[in-house]
């Protein structure tokens, strides 16, 4: 008998690349095909007499092309399936949709095959393809050429005849799959023209209702190599394009539709104008969801949640808007892994599109703004730090979630307006590392606080970020710890003393133990290894977490490869996560 035994644990990178999504250039080039009677507005909707469905979680399939691991190890290949695979479960666990029974077959786009069409009503074959355009090679997505096992078949027809001159049989389609998603790995002009670009998607298939049915990611290879792959960081960014892809996208806001009445028998109908400019101008979101979470986060009325106006002054954006939306999975310059959040704002526009129903089964996890009233995140208003998102100047503080130190700065996204961005490195209150100056402590349960704590008698040092312990007694409510001090009370929005120290320690309201910045560690095992745990599609650190010891015993005279050993790995890292309720 042999005996294998190896750990399994998932690690940290504390360094993370600031990432830019492309979607809306890729989008415009990419040709999108609809079913044949997608041009009839009727019979795109779900008719008033249609039978009701129940909806169940959505079923995406990621399609990895042949051929396309030439860029990468198969070691890479298995670490990005076991992203995607991870991602999947994501979308599954809050979106549910009316399934179409068989396989998902799509659609060939006509004007591709056919070259020419019977257009007189008279003929019996009015409407029909009367010749085959002989260029016609197949269908592509992206650049990806669709199987012809994924598509639908098509027919050609003589003036009058009643049999076809050409048939060309359906595909047997995708068997238990709602989206179809062909994953590219290459090196294009896209990935060469922008290096902060790790991944960029569009759809190119819709059903007769206008919801997206299949689509194409493509990564960037430099961001799969070994010493550059971030397991988190990938999952994020494929999270975000696969949101595009299903539908938050500017070139689909003309097919969301309302069917709020559906349930009750009435039909589904077109929403009348999904985004619009606002008193300044700026496009925004008005459906009613997004209009209801957006105005209960900024604690005002009913309001529209805004879009990026970057590039895009006189139209909509695929992207909300960075001033006031920071932290949320859909902004176009995403946050670091462990700073973004699958947010109440991007939940309520998929339920706004129609064509999904959304779990609202998590915490209210978007903090950027939350509260500060309708004129929050405007430029003409960021320059009030008053409610501590926004700053001035360039000094070092603390990133509005505490967790990482951040210097107050500005990007082409902000319009001038100043935040605290995580420091580039070195900043991570979470993770444990050497002190940078006296009092502080790194580790899981550390925090950055606005300090000027110093051990020198009468010395005035600047207020900034500083890393210390804390820990949580109730929501809201928590007691800090400096290096060589006891526990102390810190009251929110109250400045303490420690004892042994000069100068005084900002306590943040309604910033700290408010259920979301809770590190889950377990109490399975007490060897320290690092991990990230995701939790209630949020991405958290966490520098304890279980190392776990797999023993596998193979019979004598079996082979055991190392595939096969990788293979076994995923296999019991996915079950471990799911009893565990974490994501890998």
């Amino acid at each position: 008998m042999h005996h294998y035994l190896f750990s399994l644990c998932l690690s940290v990178v504390a360094r993370f690349c600031s990432c830019i999504c492309i979607h809306d250039s890729v989008q415009r080039e990419t040709t999108v095909v609809s079913p044949p009677a997608s041009f009839h507005h009727v019979s795109r909707l779900h008719a008033r007499d249609a039978p009701l469905v129940s909806r169940l979680p959505l079923r995406v399939t990621p399609w990895y092309l042949p051929g396309e691991s030439a860029l990468i190890t198969p070691t890479q290949s298995r670490k990005l399936q076991a992203a995607m695979k991870e991602v999947t479960k994501i979308v599954s666990s809050i979106l549910s949709v009316r399934r179409v029974g068989g396989p998902l077959l799509l659609n060939r786009d006509t004007e591709r095959f056919c070259h020419s069409i019977w257009r007189n009503s008279t003929l019996p074959n009015y409407n029909k393809c009367g010749s085959l355009d002989k260029s016609y090679r197949g269908e592509t997505c992206l650049d990806v050429t669709i199987p012809d096992s994924h598509l639908r078949g098509f027919e050609v027809w003589p003036e009058l005849g009643q049999e076809p001159s050409h048939v060309t049989s359906d595909g047997e389609g995708v068997p238990d799959s709602d989206f179809l998603l062909y994953v590219r790995v290459a090196q294009t002009e896209r990935c060469a023209a922008q290096t902060s670009v790790v991944a960029y998607a569009s759809y190119c298939q819709l059903d007769h209702s206008g919801r997206p049915l299949a689509g194409v990611i493509v990564f960037c290879p430099e961001h799969l190599k070994e010493g550059e792959y971030q397991h988190s960081l990938v999952v994020q960014v494929s999270l975000h394009e696969l949101l595009h892809a299903l539908g938050f996208s500017r070139s689909l806001f003309a097919h969301w539709i309302d069917c709020s009445l559906y349930e009750t028998g009435d039909t589904c109908s077109f929403r009348s104008r999904v985004a619009n400019t606002d008193e300044y101008g700026h496009h925004r979101i008005y459906t009613p969801t997004v209009m209801q979470k957006m105005g209960e986060h900024l604690g005002a009325g009913p309001v529209g949640a805004p879009l990026e106006n970057k590039d895009f002054p006189l139209s909509a954006s695929s992207h909300w808007e960075s001033r006031l939306l920071q932290g949320s999975i859909l902004t176009a310059s995403l946050s670091p892994p462990h700073l973004t959040h699958l947010d109440i704002i991007t939940l309520a526009a998929f339920k706004d599109m129609g064509w999904y129903e959304v779990s609202t089964n998590t915490n209210d996890q978007l903090l950027w703004g939350k509260g500060a009233g309708l004129y929050f995140g405007l430029p003409s208003t960021c320059n009030d730090t008053s409610t501590g998102f926004f700053c001035t100047g360039s000094d070092i503080g603390c990133h509005h979630l505490h967790l990482d130190k951040g210097i107050c700065s500005t990007d082409s996204f902000l319009d001038g307006c100043r935040i605290y961005k995580p420091l580039p490195s070195g900043g991570e209150c979470w993770i444990k590392q050497e002190n940078e100056e006296p009092g502080e402590i790194y580790g899981h349960q550390s925090r950055c606080f606005f300090s000027n704590l110093t051990k020198e008698v009468q010395l005035q040092t600047k207020v900034k970020g500083h890393c210390y312990l804390h820990r949580c007694l109730a929501p809201n409510s928590f007691q800090v710890k400096v290096q060589g001090s006891e526990w102390t009370d810190c009251p929110p929005g109250a400045r303490i003393q420690v004892a042994g120290f000069e100068g005084l320690i900002l306590c943040p309201s309604e910033r700290l133990c408010m259920g979301f910045d809770h590190l889950t560690t377990s109490t399975v095992s007490s060897t320290p290894i690092s991990t990230m745990v995701s939790k209630e599609g949020t991405i958290f650190p966490t520098e304890e977490g279980v190392a776990v010891r797999v023993q596998v015993t193979v019979g004598k005279g079996k082979q055991w490869s190392l595939d096969k050993t990788m293979i076994l790995q995923e296999e019991v890292l996915g079950v471990i996560a799911q009893n565990a309720g974490m994501q890998r």
